[in-house]
């Protein structure tokens, strides 16, 4: 029997990506945002996901919940971040506990550790968020490390970094909204990332909970991948230096 998917923020760019790729993988896809855009072919609930009660129905008779909705500005200030990243996060994770989910598949960010100087890339083990933004998510990691120690739910967090589509990809690396080289050593591709939830969405029953480093394998990195490589058997498939000099 298909595994149900269900894709918080699915109707964003990382979202839509995924919702393709998870689809042709043969998963049964559903989709939650705040509003259907016009000519959505996947299944639909609209989902405020401060709202305990309707994010807890949303997810009846779902196997894996992959959590992607939230505030996403790096700039965004403690009352923008509160309840999208603080309370949708708690909630994403007690929704999934009541509804019987198995498995919840959770997006951090590279801003979780970007605030730490760094010589080598930096590993799953540096919390040194550069942004509020960053603080929201390393609670998302928290909390989700609660939620599988004490309730038994499996948990993958993945720290992304600049998430593009691969056709995209060129384009915007070169005309980047932030330093060019940094943009290079945080990007990630959607059909990396896809692989990677595609792997914690297949990953063994006794591993329970992880944070990832989540890039493409770029030339210069900002953070190690190898723990992603090694445990999860991560085989990523771009590179921001080689997609410039293509």
């Amino acid at each position: 029997m298909k595994k149900k998917v269900m894709i918080t923020g699915a109707t964003g760019d990382v979202g839509k990506s995924l919702c393709e790729i998870l689809d042709g993988l043969g998963y049964d896809v559903l989709t939650s945002s705040r509003r259907k855009p016009e000519g959505w072919k996947y299944p639909f609930t609209s989902v405020d996901i401060t709202n305990l009660d309707v994010f807890t129905e949303s997810l009846k008779d779902v196997s894996v919940l992959v959590h992607l909705a939230g505030q996403r500005e790096p700039d965004a200030g403690f009352e923008d971040l509160v309840g999208p990243n603080i309370r949708g996060s708690y909630n994403a994770f007690e929704a999934a506990l009541r509804a019987g989910v198995q498995t919840v598949v959770y997006a951090s960010s590279v801003n979780v550790s970007n605030g730490q100087d760094q010589k080598e890339p930096l590993s799953e083990e540096v919390i040194c968020p550069s942004n509020l933004y960053g603080t929201s998510k390393a609670f998302g990691e928290s909390i989700a490390r609660h939620y599988s120690e004490i309730h038994g739910v499996s948990c993958f967090c993945f720290r992304m970094g600049w998430t593009l589509p691969f056709t995209e990809s060129k384009e915007l690396l070169a005309n980047p909204p932030m330093d060019p080289l940094y943009a290079k050593k945080v990007y990630l591709s959607t059909e990396d990332f896809a692989q990677l939830v595609h792997l914690a969405i297949e990953a063994p029953k006794d591993l329970k909970f992880g944070v990832f480093n989540a890039l493409s394998d770029n030339r210069e990195k900002l953070l190690d991948i190898s723990k992603a490589k090694s445990v999860l058997k991560y085989k990523p498939k771009h590179d921001a230096f080689a997609i410039l000099e293509s």
